[in-house]
Parts: structure tokens; C-alpha cells; sequence
């Protein structure tokens, strides 16, 4: 489904990714580690079309993304959910997950060329896709309450049902149990299953190595922007490099 071939970058003559190479396969839970400074928000912006790489190339479900813009690259259903909450604290919930669905079918800059039926048609859609997605994410009775009264853990789920109104086939989601209590985490974890069980597929950049072991099929490791692992988690946590890579041993 995402192939990363080659990829690598540098800024200032330093390298930050250098000939990484991994493929994440359509129906998976992948996971991408490493210590900080690794090279794995790099990789990411890579992905998303927010940096161009030096080299190589990244294809999505057989073709070429490397050179467009997030935005296009979003519209042929990959997402990204970064580690910094980025909803409207001011909007209710009902009102950021409209706002992604229509961002997401770029209906801000058409809607005055519609029908106005076709309007209310398509506005009713939304709330009932963000209606049902509030729930499966467990979060059902705050649609009316601004995004910014939620907890910590809860505007992370909001960003979640918020980037599942785009229907994307691949979600990278960036730390979604940084700064959350170990309780919501376990409900974290258990969305994200159930998520892929219906047929999301996910790359997630987590430094809780519990969860990741908890919930990847497979795991990537990068050190020093090079790829130094790849496999499940079990054989991963095990391997010597990954092992130099964060304990010095």
C-alpha cells in the first residue's frame, strides 16, 4: 500500500533520513520507533508531501506522491494526525468534524456553485458520518460541546473520528497516547483495533514502547535517519542494534 523507497534528506549538509526503505502493507497496524531525533517526523513530513526528500521516492497504492502537496496527497486517501492537537477549541465537536468532512471533499470552495437541496443533503451526510464515528470512538455525548472544554485524551479521539471523515485507506497517526492517562490509553488502543479491523490501515510514530508491542503487527526502528530494524514486535525487541540503539547496550 506505502512504499518508501530510498528516501533520504539532509538539512545543512546533516543527513536526517539516508536510503530508508520499508513497506507497509495494506490491513496492518504498523509501527515506527526509534530514539528522538531518529529521523521519524522526517520521514513522516516526507510522506505527507510538507518536505520534498532528497532522494528516492514514496508511492501509495502505485503512484508516485513524492512531489505533491499534502492536500492532494490527503484526497487520495492518506491522512496524517499530528502530535499536536489541531482542532478549533472555540467549534463544538459536531462543528470540527463538519469542518474536516467538507475540507476533506473540498466543498468550502464549491458549495456556492450547489444546489442549495444539495447542500443540506451533503450537510446531513456529514453529521450522520460524525455521529457515528463519535460513537464508535466512544466519545458520543460531547458533540455539542466546544473542542477545547474536552480532555487531553478525548480532543486526541476527536482528532481521530476528525481525520476518519476523509474515509482514508492509510491513517499516520504521531504519538495519539502522548500526555494521556493510562486509562484512556487502553481505550486508544482498543479503537484503533477495532478501526482496522474494519479496514484502516495505520503507521503510528509511538514512544510508549508497551503499545506499540501491544498493538503493530509489524515495527520499523530508525537511528540516526537509518532504518536498523524491521519485523514484528517480538523480534524486534530482541534485535542487538535496536538494543544498542536505545539502551547503549
Amino acid at each position: 500500500m506505502l512504499e518508501i523507497r530510498g528516501v533520504t534528506k539532509h538539512f545543512l549538509g546533516v543527513p536526517a533520513l539516508h536510503d530508508v526503505s520499508f513497506t507497509v502493507e495494506r490491513g496492518e497496524i504498523a509501527g515506527l520507533i526509534g530514539p528522538n531525533g531518529s529521523g521519524k517526523t522526517t520521514l513522516f513530513d516526507c510522506v505527507t508531501g510538507f518536505l520534498a526528500p532528497d532522494a528516492g521516492k514514496v508511492v501509495f497504492m502505485d503512484q508516485d506522491i513524492t512531489s505533491l502537496a499534502p492536500y492532494r496527497i490527503a484526497r487520495l486517501g492518506l491522512t496524517r494526525i499530528f502530535q499536536q492537537i489541531r482542532t478549533f477549541p472555540r467549534l463544538t465537536v459536531m462543528e470540527n468534524m463538519r469542518a474536516a468532512g467538507q475540507q476533506h471533499q473540498g466543498l468550502r470552495l464549491t458549495s456556492g456553485l450547489l444546489p442549495t437541496r444539495r447542500i443540506r443533503d451533503l450537510d446531513r451526510a456529514l453529521d450522520d458520518q460524525a455521529g457515528d464515528l463519535l460513537q464508535s470512538l466512544g466519545i458520543p455525548g460531547v458533540a455539542d460541546l466546544a473542542a477545547g472544554t474536552l480532555s487531553y485524551g478525548q480532543q486526541k479521539l476527536l482528532e481521530i473520528a476528525m481525520a476518519l471523515m476523509a474515509k482514508p485507506s492509510l491513517v499516520l497517526l504521531d504519538e495519539p497516547v502522548a500526555g494521556v492517562n493510562p486509562t484512556l490509553i487502553e481505550s486508544i488502543k482498543g479503537y484503533l483495533k477495532r478501526l482496522n479491523e474494519l479496514g484502516t490501515t495505520f503507521l503510528i510514530i509511538e514512544h510508549n514502547l508497551q503499545v506499540v508491542m501491544d498493538l503493530c503487527h509489524r515495527v520499523f526502528v530508525l537511528d540516526s535517519g537509518e532504518l536498523i530494524a524491521q519485523g514484528p514486535p517480538f523480534m524486534v525487541q530482541e534485535n542487538e542494534q535496536v538494543l544498542e540503539a536505545y539502551f547503549g547496550r
